[in-house]
């Protein structure tokens, strides 16, 4: 059976998605590039997965390029990105208890990659680089708040610790919790011109993320 990638304009560069494997995806600047690299991606989040105890196995038969969507600008610089057709059915419970399970195989990727980072270090801002490693925690935290958002059930700002490495752990905490509420949830929600689900939600949590997560690996060979 083939599998279906869906390749997104994002923050610059092209995304491609493998909605059957979430936070599976390929990114690069060239869109052809992003969409070439997927199989080695495939391969690598089967071995990355069965790594933290998921038991996925991997994907046979070619991939179908199923959409291909450019982001476009919402009132002066808003920038709205894909709404798939992959994102629109509600998420089954058993999805849940998976992406329960991914979203923490993540966080454990990212706080092993903040092991003997000094605070010191974690705040230097290299040349070249738009966030120090302070700066990506900051940011990947407050992105998942943001996503919540979309559907209502982001944290108030007064509960949220001013600590990026706090926060982190807050509003991840407040994602899990989250989840049960997300089986069966249908419909969407659009907001500033873009396209909501529970699904994409999720879809977009986890490639930040990961994406974010190997931003950090590259910097700790710098500082």
């Amino acid at each position: 059976m083939p599998y279906l990638v869906c390749a997104e304009e994002l923050e610059g560069k092209w995304v491609a998605h493998v909605p059957d494997l979430p936070g599976c995806f390929n990114s690069h600047k060239e869109r052809e590039t992003a969409i070439s690299g997927v199989p080695k991606a495939v391969d690598r989040y089967v071995e990355w997965a069965n790594n933290h105890g998921l038991r996925i196995s991997g994907l046979s038969g070619p991939m179908i390029v199923a959409e291909v969507a450019r982001s476009w600008i919402y009132e002066q610089d808003y920038e709205v990105n894909a709404f798939f057709a992959s994102d629109r059915p509600p998420l089954a419970e058993s999805e849940v208890q998976e992406l329960e399970t991914i979203l923490r195989a993540s966080r454990q990727d990212l706080e092993t990659e903040l092991e003997q980072i000094s605070d010191e270090a974690a705040t230097t801002e290299l040349p070249g680089e738009r966030w120090s490693v302070m700066g990506l925690l900051d940011h990947v935290a407050t992105a998942e708040q943001w996503y919540c958002d979309r559907l209502g059930l982001a944290l108030a700002t007064s509960e949220l610790p001013a600590d990026p490495r706090a926060r982190l752990v807050k509003v991840r905490d407040h994602t899990l919790a989250s989840l049960p509420a997300l089986a069966g949830r249908r419909g969407v929600v659009t907001l500033s011109g873009e396209t909501w689900t529970a699904r994409k939600v999720m879809r977009r949590t986890l490639w930040h993320e990961r994406e974010h997560t190997k931003d950090i690996r590259e910097l700790k060979l710098r500082l």
